[in-house]
Order: C-alpha cells, then sequence, then structure tokens
C-alpha cells in the first residue's frame, strides 16, 4: 500500500561536525589562495613562484626518500635565488617514477594521503601517485571555478572519463557536484555501463553537457546516430575534453555535428589538472599549485613562449608528491598573449607526447600536425589512423563526402606537400573503426595496429 505524505519532507541539512568544519576551512583557505595569487598581476607571479620554490625543495629533499637519496651529496644554492636554484636541480623522468613505485616519491605519511592512484601502465609499468586531504580539496577548488564557468544548477552532466586508479574524473564529479550539476558518472569501457548504454542514456536524460575525449565524443554521436537520434537536438551544449590532444580540423567537426562549444582540460596522472579552462574557453596552467617550463625534447633548453617544446613540471605546495622539473614527455605551446579573461595564469595548448612523434625520412612528424593535414582535406570523414610500415607513411582515412580514391590521392599530395614525405593511403570504414575504439581506453591513439586487430 502506498504511503502518501501531504507535504513534501522537509530537505536534509547539511552535515555537521569536525569533518565538516575540516573541509569548510580547508576550502576557504584554499579559495582565499586562489584568489590572492590572482590578484598578484602578472610581472608578480614568477617572484611568487620562485619563493615557493625554495620551500618545496627543502621538503621534498627532507621528506621525500627519493629526494633525500638524490640530493644527499648535491650542493644547490641555497634559494635566495630561485633562477639559480631551478636551473641547478636535476629532472625528474618517468623511468624514476617507475623505479621508485609504489611509494619512493611519497613525502607525506601514508597516514595522512587522502588518496592514491596509479597509471594504467598501458606504456610501461605503472607509476603512482597520491595526494594529502589539502592537495586534493586545493586541485578541486581550481576544477570546480573552471567547471562552473560552463556547467551549473539545473544542468545533468554525464563524466565519461575513467573513475579508476586515477583522480580526474571524482574531481570533475565533485566540482560540479559543488556548481549544482547533475553528475552521471558512467566512466568507460566498464560492464555495468559499456558505451551503448552510455548512448541510450544521453538520449534518455538530454544532458547539458559530455566529459569525454574528443574522439569519444564522436562514437556517442555515431552511436547515437545509428539509433536513429539526432545528437545536435540533445540538448548538449558544451563537451569538457580531456584526455587527448586533438587538432583544430577534429575539433571544428565535432563542434559542428553536436553543435556544441568544445573546452579543454589538461593534467598527467601523477600532477592532477595542469590546465583548466575559463569562460573563453581557454585552458590556463595551474600556475598558483606548479611552476612549468616549456624546454627542448633533445637538448632541454628553454624555449620561448609560443613554441612548441616538451612541459615541465615542478610542484610549488604538494604535500604527498612534490616533483621537481618532471618531463612529462608532452609537447605544449604557452601563449605568449594574455587571454581576454584577465587571468594571470597563461594560457597553454597540448600538441600530444614526444614518443608519438612519427620518424618519417629521418624527420620527425608530430602527429597532430599530420591530423590537421589528413582532416582538413574536404570529404575525408572523423576517423584516422597512421604509422610507418616498410620505412613508409601509411595512413589509412574514413571518406565520408566524396569518391574515395580522389580524397586518398589529396591526403597524399598534400602530405607531401606540408611534410616531404610520400605516404600510402587508403580508406577504412567506420564500422572497423568503431570496433577498434570500444576496445581502447584512449581511442584518440588509434592505430593500425588497432584497427588491424578488429579486421
Amino acid at each position: 500500500m502506498a504511503i502518501l505524505h501531504p507535504t513534501p519532507p522537509a530537505a536534509t541539512p547539511p552535515p555537521t561536525g569536525p569533518a565538516r568544519e575540516r573541509y569548510c576551512a580547508v576550502r576557504e583557505q584554499a579559495l582565499a589562495e586562489l584568489h590572492a595569487f590572482e590578484a598578484l598581476g602578472s610581472a608578480r607571479v614568477r617572484a611568487w613562484q620562485l619563493d615557493r620554490l625554495s620551500e618545496q625543495v627543502a621538503y621534498a629533499r627532507r621528506e621525500s626518500p627519493f629526494y633525500r637519496r638524490q640530493f644527499a651529496e648535491a650542493a644547490l644554492p641555497d634559494g635566495s635565488d630561485g633562477e639559480k636554484l631551478l636551473a641547478a636541480l636535476p629532472f625528474t623522468t618517468k623511468k624514476d617514477l617507475r623505479e621508485g613505485y609504489p611509494l619512493d616519491l611519497i613525502a607525506a605519511p601514508l597516514t595522512s594521503l587522502a588518496r592514491y592512484g596509479e597509471s594504467t601502465g598501458s606504456t610501461g609499468s605503472p607509476t603512482s601517485s597520491a595526494i594529502t586531504y589539502r592537495d586534493w580539496v586545493r586541485g578541486n577548488v581550481s576544477t570546480e571555478q573552471s567547471v562552473g564557468h560552463h556547467y551549473g544548477p539545473g544542468d545533468t552532466v554525464f563524466v565519461a572519463i575513467p573513475y579508476e586508479l586515477s583522480f580526474a574524473a571524482y574531481d570533475v564529479d565533485r566540482a560540479l557536484e559543488t556548481v549544482g550539476a547533475t553528475v552521471v558518472g558512467v566512466g568507460i569501457l566498464s560492464a555495468v555501463c559499456p558505451i551503448e548504454r552510455t548512448a541510450r542514456m544521453i538520449a534518455a536524460l538530454r544532458p547539458a553537457g559530455i566529459v569525454c575525449s574528443p574522439t569519444r565524443a564522436l562514437r556517442l554521436f555515431d552511436l547515437l546516430t545509428e539509433m536513429g537520434h539526432d545528437p545536435a537536438a540533445l540538448g548538449v551544449r558544451t563537451v569538457l575534453y580531456v584526455g587527448e590532444t586533438c587538432s583544430p580540423a577534429k575539433l571544428a567537426k565535432i563542434a559542428r555535428m553536436w553543435q556544441a562549444e568544445l573546452v579543454p582540460a589538461y593534467g598527467t596522472t601523477e600532477t592532477n589538472s595542469l590546465a583548466l579552462s575559463c569562460g573563453h574557453g581557454r585552458a590556463h596552467l595551474t600556475e598558483d599549485r606548479h611552476l612549468f617550463e616549456v624546454l627542448d625534447p633533445l637538448t632541454a633548453a628553454p624555449l620561448a613562449d609560443g613554441t612548441t617544446g616538451e612541459l615541465v613540471v615542478t610542484t610549488l605546495v604538494a604535500e604527498a608528491m612534490p616533483l621537481l622539473r618532471y618531463r612529462t614527455g608532452d609537447l605544449v605551446s604557452i601563449a605568449p598573449e594574455p587571454c581576454p579573461c584577465g587571468s594571470v595564469r597563461r594560457t597553454v595548448r597540448h600538441h600530444g607526447r614526444a614518443s608519438d612523434r612519427l620518424l618519417v625520412d629521418g624527420r620527425p612528424i608530430d602527429r597532430l600536425d599530420l591530423e590537421e593535414a589528413v582532416l582538413s582535406v574536404p570529404g575525408t570523414g572523423l576517423y584516422y589512423a597512421a604509422g610507418m610500415r616498410d620505412e613508409r607513411l601509411h595512413v589509412r582515412v574514413e571518406c565520408a563526402g566524396r569518391a574515395a580514391r580522389q580524397v586518398c590521392t589529396d591526403i597524399a599530395d598534400g602530405v607531401e606537400a606540408r611534410f616531404g614525405a610520400a605516404a600510402t593511403v587508403t580508406e577504412v570504414d567506420r564500422a572497423t573503426v568503431g570496433r577498434a575504439m570500444d576496445r581502447m581506453l584512449k581511442p584518440g591513439n588509434l592505430t593500425l595496429e588497432d584497427l588491424e586487430a578488429v579486421r
């Protein structure tokens, strides 16, 4: 028998007690620190960062087993000259993190850790990461400020990135909750919620936003279309894309298909967020928590803003896992001009990983540049894969708008004109691409081998 309530139940009051007081105190301090940083003015940012650099180095030398050994006999500057101190620090590499797995780089007592995570290990042995409660709230406040530009009360947002092992999904999840959005945590590659179910839920719930990789947004579009829906009519307003780089040509196609704005966020397993978008959709570096360098990947020489190079990250306020001059292996360029939003934090564009460059006739080609050259050709579809076969560049591409033979010829001509490299270009059908992508954690890294595995 149904029980009818003549009046709705009273709203549940917010939790109180020590845990709530702790959260509020840490959150208010984090917000105050972020606002104080923004009030510095661009001219004072570097000096502020260098002051904290000396504190972070001293902390790492004292508390981290890895850095304690590394600096045992090192004669570092005393920190009064931050630039000299930074230049004197040796690099920390992915190899160091793998060899130090799981706890060698942890500087805080294990009992003080709020979260522990690991990389997927898809490109080698796993690396670990950890954050204290203060680390976690500091990062979450930054993410909250970012997502608040794009979502708010009344918005339903799907979070379609991995929840397992990493921090990013939970970080975005909690930030969305804080700004008043309704969160649907579908994750990816889940037996409980495969991508087909995610597509059906999007059609039923009509969310305002999706958090996913660009290629996952394409796959969801395809599935919804196959189910008889018009994805552009489902109300998706903003796609917050993470987890992979994307060429302007591909981003433009996704935005046009969904009739939605695409905004970026960028981070790594070891650091969580490193760049978060503003209201103008530009990714701002988290310079209140990290010091960034862009260096030549081969010589480690510093590069000017606007030049593409390897991103090197030094934490400034990390408690659990300080990292000093960590070579991310990611290629980025930092914009030389300020953002119209007025933030003192510089904006960055991610160009992919240095290891993803293709060596063609002895010359490196960035995958993002190749993607732009391929997908900007009229008649190309949404997907492509490239790799080397018998010392020759091979490209497989979906052809949608014109005869496949002519599209492939135009791509080959364009690649040769742009990169001076001969390429064999052939068509691939969307069904083959879909089967390959549905097996991948990072579908944006689609390779020739992935396509061959599902033939």
